[in-house]
C-alpha cells in the first residue's frame, strides 16, 4: 500500500528552505518562514510530525530568526561604512 504524501508538509519544507535563502534580503524571508511554521503545524497527523514537516518547522524557525539578524547586520554595516540609513 502506498503512503500518501502530505502536501502541507511538503509546502512547509519548501517554504522553510526558501525562507533561509531569502533571509539575506532583510525581512523578506520572514513571510515564507511564518507560512512554513503554520503549514508544519497544520500537517500534523496523529499528533506526530513527519520528516518533511519537521524539516519545514526547523528551517522555518531558522529563517524567522535569520531574517531580522541579517537586517540588523546590514544596518550596522551601513552605519560603519558611513551610509547611515534615514528612518
Amino acid at each position: 500500500m502506498e503512503q500518501q504524501t502530505n502536501n502541507l508538509a511538503l509546502a512547509s519544507m519548501i517554504l522553510g528552505i526558501a525562507s533561509i535563502v531569502l533571509s539575506c534580503c532583510c525581512f523578506i524571508g520572514v513571510i515564507p518562514a511564518g507560512l512554513a511554521i503554520i503549514f508544519a503545524c497544520l500537517s500534523r497527523v496523529e499528533e506526530q510530525f513527519t520528516g518533511r514537516a519537521k524539516t519545514g518547522l526547523i528551517t522555518g524557525i531558522i529563517g524567522l530568526v535569520l531574517g531580522p539578524v541579517m537586517g540588523m547586520i546590514l544596518v550596522i554595516v551601513m552605519i560603519l561604512a558611513g551610509n547611515a540609513p534615514t528612518f
